[in-house]
């Protein structure tokens, strides 16, 4: 089974991917933000198309056994944003090629606590594997029913699954 090493995220290395925001942060977020203190405004944008309203969902995570990534999707139109709420999470990321899922390309990165991460359209992802034992929420925020409307998917046979590795 092919392995993918779990590295650092930062600018450079997911810049293909799309961008992050330590929300924690508040020193980096007055570097990114129009108001300097208090209120750090338009951190991030996100591209929801013009078809639906945004909406904030929770993903609940929970660490096993082995880290396989066995399905993988994407989004042709809009962004995706992620924020572990309660742990740090590892996410994978990658690129369609010819509109086809490529799970030689995937590229895993650690994501800290309170760290914002914006999913660029057409961006390989799926779930999230928390760091810590238990339970782990992550705050989602896409179109509202974008699982019905704009999501390309595929359960990953055995031999194309992927296991990340630290």
């Amino acid at each position: 089974m092919k392995q993918i090493k779990v590295q650092q995220l930062d600018r450079e290395n997911f810049a293909q991917y799309g961008t992050f925001q330590n929300l924690l942060d508040d020193e980096d977020m007055a570097k990114h933000s129009v108001n300097k203190g208090g209120f750090f405004a338009d951190l991030i944008a996100l591209d929801f198309a013009n078809t639906t309203l945004p909406t904030v969902s929770c993903c609940q995570v929970k660490k096993g056994d082995s880290r396989v990534i066995r399905f993988v999707e994407a989004h042709k139109y809009t962004c995706e944003g992620l924020l572990p709420i309660d742990g740090d999470v590892v996410i994978y990321v990658g690129r369609l090629v010819r509109g086809k899922f490529d799970t030689d390309l995937l590229e895993a990165f650690y994501v800290p606590q309170g760290t914002f991460v914006k999913l660029n359209p057409l961006i390989v992802h799926g779930t999230q594997y928390p760091v810590r034992d238990g339970i782990t929420h992550i705050l989602c925020q896409l179109p509202g029913r974008t699982f019905n409307n704009d999501m390309l998917a595929e359960l990953l046979p055995e031999e194309r699954q992927v296991e990340i590795i630290d």
